[in-house]
């Protein structure tokens, strides 16, 4: 079994997240990832030694009291924050910045506030070098699995805070990621 320390924490992970035939197999690897905040006297160690293979297809939850270092672990694979030791490795190549192949959804919807509903969606593709037709066409089927086509051209500050999720949602798979990441997606969302 693996196991996972995060500042104190101690859990057993169900299944063994770093066998060596998962390593083989890793579409993702988080490979001995600590982060320290601060100084050794009195900084905050919150990751400690994550090793984790995520082969294609899988889905993984990770889960914790809060302040254990989860939103940690995603900001590094987000490509957000630095490890303080270890690495993680997509398809081969270390993540040591932000890219396209990695959609985040964020707790809060972290949306532009300047731009309309579509516009945000549409942000991603257009980015990724999609034309302007694509990217609003890619906009209008995910705001259409949300369940907000009806307000594509309203402004964040206009909806309510579920439906600004749901805008986030939608904005990460627009573009089509490999990997998405979701820090509590769910938590603004009725059922």
């Amino acid at each position: 079994m693996s196991t996972a320390k995060a500042q104190g924490h101690s859990g057993v992970v169900p299944f063994p997240l770093n066998s060596p035939s998962r390593l083989q197999k890793a579409k993702l690897h988080i490979d001995g990832v600590s982060k320290r905040y601060g100084s050794a006297q009195d900084g905050v160690q919150a990751l400690q030694r994550i090793d984790i293979a995520v082969e294609l297809k899988d889905f993984i939850c990770i889960v914790g009291p809060s302040g254990c270092g989860k939103s940690t672990l995603l900001n590094i694979v987000a490509g957000f924050e630095k490890a303080s030791e270890g690495q993680v490795v997509l398809d081969g190549r270390p993540i040591d910045k932000p890219g396209f192949e990695r959609g985040v959804v964020f707790q809060q919807g972290a949306l532009f506030e300047w731009m309309t509903v579509r516009e945000n969606v549409a942000f991603g593709p257009r980015a990724c070098g999609k034309g302007a037709k694509e990217a609003v066409a890619r906009a209008n089927d995910y705001l259409d699995l949300v369940g907000l086509s009806g307000f594509a051209d309203r402004f964040p500050y206009e909806l309510s805070g579920g439906m600004q999720q749901r805008v986030g949602i939608a904005r990460a798979l627009a573009n089509d990621p490999e990997v998405l990441l979701m820090d509590e997606p769910l938590a603004a969302l009725d059922q």
